[in-house]
């Protein structure tokens, strides 16, 4: 579904200013790429004084989308990758709130040691977790986010763990039997 051009422009407006929406629309294609490479390089120093004056909350809040936006790209992706393994996202998470994690286990209940455990991979969360970090995050990461990020570590795991396969298969007794 297309959007109309006023749905456009209130969607840049959540993330740029004004000034910013309309100085990325100078930089015509009918510039030479040299002309066009300095007004995007013009364009990029605005962008990045204008997030050095945002407020801490405005900073929090676009931090927490940006996460959210690039897990909504991994799950898109159909393949696993290490570095989105629940305990990494979850440690990232952490930097991202500007909080320790003595504080954060604090905030949701649970001991430092078992977050530690579940940050190194140690101990998989439990769904309750995921709410309590839905509601840290006052929604901005739902639950079900933080459950696909164990779910496709999960898949992974008992999709190439053939060693394990073989150990658990081994304690199988009088399997049945299904013919085509």
């Amino acid at each position: 579904m297309k959007k109309n051009k006023e749905q456009v422009y209130k969607d840049l407006l959540q993330r740029y200013s004004e000034e910013e929406v309309a100085a990325s629309f100078i930089a015509s294609e009918q510039l030479p790429a040299e002309a066009q490479a300095e007004v995007h390089r013009e364009f990029l120093e605005e962008r990045i004084k204008s997030l050095q004056n945002i407020a801490g909350d405005q900073k929090l809040r676009s931090e927490l989308f940006a996460f959210k936006i690039q897990l909504e790209d991994y799950f898109k992706a159909d393949k696993y990758h290490e570095q989105y393994n629940f305990g990494s996202q979850l440690k990232k998470y952490i930097e991202i709130v500007g909080r320790t994690q003595t504080e954060i286990s604090n905030n949701l209940s649970i001991h430092k040691a078992r977050l530690s455990r579940i940050i190194n991979g140690k101990e998989n969360p439990n769904p309750e977790l995921m709410y309590r970090l839905q509601e840290h995050s006052s929604g901005a990461i739902p639950a079900f986010y933080w459950w696909k990020l164990l779910s496709k570590e999960l898949e992974y795991q008992i999709r190439t763990d053939k060693e394990k396969m073989q150990e658990e298969s081994n304690k199988v007794t009088n399997p049945i039997s299904i013919r085509a």
